[in-house]
């Protein structure tokens, strides 16, 4: 049974090695609130590699440049984005250009849930 974290703009969902964030409509995700998800993985994951799924059920807008600040966390190592929509895959793949970690998205939940496992069974990152 996964972990879920209510939050003022969304929803957290922790796994054994990936989570899956559903974020409230209308918003528009800045580096405040990037800080605390950060932060939720971090604390969750510790040293275990993992990975990010976005939910994309309701329209928001993210500042593209939260991806830099995810990029420096090490046991973070992939992110994948679940549409619905053409403007949503239009916007990941514009988001997708800010972020150096693999970084794909899909249609549906369990295709995204699949590659992230993929993607950190792979990854080969160990942390003390």
């Amino acid at each position: 049974m996964p972990k879920r974290v209510k939050l003022d703009f969304g929803y957290l969902e922790f796994y054994e090695n990936f989570v899956i964030a559903e974020i409230n409509e209308g918003i528009h995700l800045v580096s405040e609130q990037n800080n605390i998800l950060l932060s939720l993985c971090l604390k969750n994951f510790r040293n275990k590699p993992f990975g990010f799924i976005s939910n994309r059920i309701y329209s928001y807008s993210i500042d593209p440049f939260i991806y830099l600040e995810a990029e420096k966390i090490e046991n973070f190592v992939a992110i994948a984005i679940v549409v619905t929509t053409s403007a949503q895959r239009l916007s990941s793949r514009i988001e997708e250009l800010f972020c150096k970690k693999p970084f794909q998205y899909f249609y549906n939940l369990e295709t995204a849930k699949s590659w992230i496992r993929d993607r950190v069974n792979a990854s080969g990152v160990t942390l003390d």
